[in-house]
């Protein structure tokens, strides 16, 4: 399965085209934006201009090579009913859908190597001034990630159907994952809402460790431990019901 992911990621070229010019043109018209944002301001919720604009070419480069397509992929196998095969492995389900989604973040890697210098060209980056703390949480931060698709792609087993769905679970963890605004320019409610959902550890914590603009990476990595054991937990109750909501499509 983790073969497959792989495979999957490098399989349509010009997608693949496609989707590096969206990243690249995204990265720049977010620095052309934030940069008459700032205008002469040395800094702005703690953050300089420069540290900012690293810190959105990070996390927009972190959302490409994370990206989850289980969801999408799960849906199609519900959909068509080859889910069938997939529950008939000896392999648990859940597993199977890690080790392709695993699979295909490596093909995404790869994949970004030759676009980096393009997308650095047109953006910004740092020095990291925690190298170390920003591995470790972008790591437990793409379990999470990991995690909420596959809790997403479970309800196809109910619905039949996810895109909209899907569709609103794409909107709301890219905004509060703070890929186009970092978190510490949420006002209020919506600053106490984000501090509470699990997205921005997919996002905003990694890329706000690189550029120093967080710290202490403890409480960061202790609550990232905590979200993957709970989704776990959950995701493993959620399977116990769905696996016997299976309707194979025509048969």
């Amino acid at each position: 399965m983790t073969r497959i992911g792989f495979r999957l990621a490098l399989a349509y070229r010009s997608n693949i085209f496609m989707t590096c010019v969206t990243l690249v043109a995204q990265v720049f018209l977010l620095r052309m934006i934030w940069t008459a944002v700032y205008g002469s301001r040395p800094t702005a919720a703690g953050l300089t201009l420069e540290a900012l604009l690293a810190y959105l070419t990070l996390a927009n480069l972190q959302g490409f090579a994370t990206h989850t397509l289980v969801t999408r992929t799960v849906h199609q196998r519900i959909r068509t009913g080859m889910v069938f095969f997939d529950l008939a492995r000896p392999v648990g389900y859940l597993r199977q859908m890690a080790a392709f989604q695993v699979g295909n973040t490596a093909g995404g890697l790869l994949l970004l190597v030759p676009v980096i210098p393009v997308v650095l060209l047109v953006g910004s980056i740092t020095v990291p001034v925690n190298g170390a703390g920003y591995v470790i949480t972008l790591v437990l931060g793409y379990a999470i990630a990991v995690q909420l698709a596959l809790l997403i792609s479970l309800i196809g087993f109910w619905t039949m159907e996810i895109s909209a769905i899907s569709l609103l679970y794409r909107l709301v963890s890219q905004f509060f994952a703070g890929t186009m605004v970092p978190l510490a320019f949420f006002p209020g409610f919506l600053g106490e809402l984000a501090e509470i959902l699990p997205f921005k550890y997919m996002g905003y914590v990694p890329a706000a460790i690189y550029v120093g603009h967080i710290s202490d990476i403890s409480g960061a990595v202790v609550i990232e431990l905590a979200w993957i054991g709970g989704l776990w937990g959950l995701l493993t109750f959620v399977w116990s019901r769905a696996h016997r909501r299976v309707v194979i499509q025509g048969g």
